[in-house]
């Protein structure tokens, strides 16, 4: 055993020598690296829906019943001093700072992935486990005040609890509550990091309210929780910077963010319950805008080959977190680790050297014996040999026991199968940020012992190159319904005239500034005159986007009374019934009369939160109690666009200038919004190759055409930049860029240096970067871009882009209706993937052998395949590791161990390493 291990690392060295001596530093290169394969491993949609179903597992209370979709789940624990909040892992105890940093690390995967949770119909189903973590946070804390007098840190008895196995809901009285009312700093910073979170995400005040005095109690009271032997705290340092950063995204105050910074020090373990330094410092970086410390932390820690190992208790969670915290990053621009990222879930879905999927209920390979009392419906945790009476889905068990990847499938192995609501936080933030990359995958609408479960389907992508044509036709229609700017037939007698307004305005909750969250209509344009005595306004909502469910908000007017009259107590209503409903301002007597005394004035509706995130005004009636009427006329006013576009967005083939020599020419026909565009990276970049350049065209000048449907261009600036040889982030914004821009477009010119003009796009794989730092239009569109090569040389044309339009428009008035139509149908055929069959598993070079020449062939194609290529036979011989994802440096590694006979020829290719 020790000849062999001597000789591989013999081997492995030598073949880096002579792969460094010709290709150059293998830094990225020489590390195997994982990579999703395995069927179904990037059913991220699929994933990110199971995930959350594991709290619907360990709800606790008197609302499990009415609260969780799981079917085999009731009320439990109802004697408890405070009701609900979660059980704390397999059993029943509940610990309050494991609880705190789930929920916390819950908001965190939602305030950065919200998108991913709303496109696969899961952000309900996430305020449904917010909303339960906060109601017990706040139960669990009495306030004197706005002073905290205790709070509760421990629920149920660790031995009792540990001591029963069986299902919650037949165990009876387990022991009361712990309070604290001084010290466990490190608790009450958790639970107020959990609250400025679901606030910062779905804006209830009263959250916000017990974050602040939760933090209060937090920084007077500094220390850890030991509850020995169940769990010992570090410290409070780390969990009130976490909370730090959250009370500052919630409210803007500088002095959380001075505690914010002050306080993250990361101390190199993974984000965990016990340890929040990391998520902090990545707050942290995300406030300052410099992840320079982020960075260097996460690729000294999640990089390189194999299964990412940190602790053999719980070693998936870990795994997890840190998939997450690559994913934040990488949304951030601080970095490329989503393939990382990719390639562990790959592991701990299946395709690991156990052959099994650490999510429950996930795929026919899935842990079946999960250390869980309430799915169990066994006498004892070492009934191994029964199956679960229910299946608990979603649950991340443990994982291996060591980087080896030891596991076994045992009910009685706490280490390898213990579940807990930490080790799913992780793994919930990590399904979220791959769907946000990968887009793949789609939900479950029919799960074995889940009600309710499901949503609009997600295409999943497809994997496999094929010859394919695909067709794509979106109808999307925009209708202003009925606006009528005077009296409609007056309604029931008791409330009098009314004028109706249906504006058709969709208003998305997120989109509307933090500091004024007020919607305007003006008086006038509503229909209303000035001597109008108003008495009531309703106003009809509805959303396509599920249930409203709850609703809070305000109405005010601009008046001579008070500049800002608003109310939101007594005199204002609301009648909600799942996705529509009225929101009613019954106004009083004393001011009916001078509402809108102010005729330029105008109706304001204040929206502080709603359910569903957005909802539809679909029409606002104003009752004037008079059965006066403002006019006799209505007006109609009707549209009718249609558009066709057929587009392909690749080279055309290369115009002349005599001046500026031959160009390629790319037409993108990309739009952008400007406020869509990160605060922290407004680059947007194209590749190189993609744009048709070729590595010996010696770039003389680029040309941006951009235009706007939106007004006039105006003002713009910005910078142009590319990877490059000589710079990793070469960039121009003075001398060397011009613009001409005249009406609602106009070309953005970057002349590019002599000196540097034959290296800004070596590196073949790089990109041109174009960056937008303001345009007065708010959006525009790149038409086209042009690069000079002034060499005079050609570039095949490939595809070409065209575009029709067609615009129809009809207008006639009678009554006041808008209707917008627009269709449009994309085609878009992809040729067939040359696929070469093996001749010989790893024989790279097509000698007829396999030898340490195929491994260093690889290692070369892998760091640059334009100098050392390699033809179509010798990369399917080459693929010998998990065939089917492409060369990387772990088929080099597979060669090498058949060449020191570790690994038999015979057995290629392998499936695993």
């Amino acid at each position: 055993m020790h000849t062999k291990l001597n000789k591989i690392k013999s081997v492995v060295l030598s073949g880096m020598i002579a792969a460094v001596s010709v290709a150059g530093s293998l830094s990225t290169a020489v590390a195997p690296t994982l990579s999703a394969t395995a069927a179904g491993s990037d059913n991220y949609a699929k994933l990110l829906q199971y995930s959350l179903y594991f709290y619907d597992s360990n709800m606790c209370g008197s609302k499990v019943s009415s609260t969780s979709k799981l079917t085999w789940r009731g009320n439990c624990h109802t004697n408890d001093e405070v009701d609900g909040g979660y059980h704390d892992a397999g059993d029943h105890v509940m610990f309050g700072l494991p609880q705190g940093y789930t929920a916390s690390t819950l908001g965190w995967a939602y305030y950065e992935f919200e998108d991913a949770f709303s496109a696969t119909g899961q952000a309900g189903h996430f305020k449904t486990v917010s909303d339960y973590f906060a109601t017990f946070f706040k139960n669990a804390t009495v306030l004197n005040g706005n002073s905290v007098s205790k709070i509760c840190i421990e629920k149920g008895n660790g031995d009792i609890d540990h001591a029963y196995w069986g299902p919650p809901e037949t165990q009876g009285d387990r022991g009361g509550c712990l309070w604290a009312t001084n010290g466990s700093g490190d608790i009450a910073a958790e639970y107020a990091a959990a609250l400025a979170a679901s606030y910062v995400n779905f804006g209830n005040a009263e959250d916000l309210k017990y974050a602040k005095a939760l933090y209060n109690y937090a920084k007077s009271n500094t220390g850890a929780t030991n509850r020995a032997p169940y769990y010992n705290s570090e410290g409070s340092d780390d969990d009130i910077a976490w909370a730090a950063g959250w009370l500052y995204l919630a409210t803007n105050d500088g002095s959380y963010k001075n505690d914010l910074i002050s306080g993250s020090k990361w101390i190199g373990w993974t984000h965990c319950w016990n340890n929040v330094t990391l998520g902090a410092a990545i707050l942290k970086a995300e406030v300052t805008n410099d992840w320079s410390e982020v960075k260097g932390w996460i690729g000294s820690k999640y990089s390189g080959s194999g299964y990412f190992f940190q602790d053999e208790w719980g070693s998936a969670r870990y795994n997890c977190m840190a998939q997450m915290a690559c994913l934040v990053a990488e949304k951030h621009g601080a970095g490329n680790y989503s393939s990382w990222a990719k390639g562990q879930m790959d592991y701990i879905l299946g395709n690991n050297p156990a052959n099994t999927c650490f999510v429950v209920g996930f795929a026919d390979n899935s842990a079946k014996k999960p250390h869980h009392r309430a799915c169990s419906g066994t006498s004892t945790a070492e009934s191994d040999g029964q199956e679960s009476k229910y299946t608990l889905v979603g649950a991340l068990v443990g994982g291996p026991t060591n980087a080896g990847g030891s596991y076994q499938d045992l009910r009685s192995d706490y280490k390898c199968n213990e579940v807990a609501i930490d080790y799913n936080a992780g793994l919930v933030g990590a399904a979220a940020g791959l769907y946000a990359k990968y887009k793949t995958g789609s939900v479950e609408s029919n799960i074995p012992g889940v009600s309710d479960a499901g949503s609009t389907p997600i295409s999943t992508t497809p994997t496999q190159p094929q010859q394919t044509t695909e067709r794509t036709t979106e109808r999307t229609t925009e209708r202003t319904t009925e606006r009528v700017t005077t009296p409609s037939t007056p309604g029931q007698s008791s409330n009098g005239s009314y004028i109706e307004y249906k504006p058709n305005q969709r208003i998305v909750y997120k989109e509307l500034p933090e500091n004024d969250k007020m919607i305007g209509w003006s008086w006038k344009d509503l229909g209303v005159k000035s001597s109008d005595k108003i008495s009531k306004v309703e106003i009809c909502i509805s959303s396509n986007n599920g249930n409203i469910g709850k609703w809070q908000g305000a109405f005010g007017s601009s008046t001579k009374i008070s500049p800002d009259y608003w109310t939101q107590t007594k005199d204002m209503q609301e009648t909600i019934s799942g996705n529509s409903g009225v929101i009613t301002w019954e106004i009083p007597s004393s001011t009916a009369s001078d509402i809108q005394t102010e005729y330029g004035g105008e109706l304001k509706w204040g929206i502080w939160w709603v359910d569903c995130g957005d909802i539809t005004v679909d029409s606002i009636k104003v009752y004037t109690g008079s059965g006066s009427s403002s006019s006799n006329t209505t007006a109609r006013t009707e549209r009718s666009t249609e558009r066709t576009t057929d587009r392909v967005t690749t080279p055309s083939t290369p115009g002349q200038s005599s001046s500026n020599g031959s160009y390629i020419e790319y037409k993108p026909n990309q739009r952008i919004v400007y406020k869509e565009l990160p605060e922290d990276d407004k680059m947007i970049g194209w590749a190189w190759k993609d744009i048709g350049v070729k590595p010996s065209d010696k770039i003389s000048k680029v040309e941006i055409c951009i235009s706007s449907n939106n007004g006039n261009i105006g003002k713009w600036q910005g910078a142009f930049g590319s990877s490059t040889k000589i710079s990793p982030d070469y960039w121009t914004q003075t001398k060397d860029m011009q613009e001409t821009i005249s009406g609602n477009s106009g070309v953005i010119t970057w002349e590019i240096p002599s000196s540097t003009a034959s290296d800004i796009q070596t590196e073949y794989g790089g990109e041109l970067k174009w960056g937008i730092w303001w345009v007065d239009c708010g959006d525009i569109t790149v038409d086209s871009i042009k690069v000079y090569t002034g060499s005079g040389s050609s570039v095949p044309s490939t595809e070409r882009t065209t575009q029709k339009t067609t615009e129809r428009t009809t207008e006639r008035t009678t009554q006041k209706t808008t209707e917008r139509t627009t269709e449009k149908t994309t085609e878009k055929t992809t040729q067939p993937a040359q696929y070469v069959k093996a001749s010989k598993w790893g024989d790279a070079n097509c000698d007829g052998k396999v030898s340490l020449g195929d491994s260093l062939a690889i290692l070369q194609f892998v760091v640059n395949s334009e100098k050392y290529p390699m033809s179509a036979q010798g990369q399917a011989n080459a693929d010998v590791s998990r065939n089917g994802d492409g060369l990387t440096s772990m088929d080099a590694y597979v060669i090498q161990q058949v060449v020191t006979e570790l690994i038999s020829e015979s057995d290629l290719p392998v499936s695993f390493l």
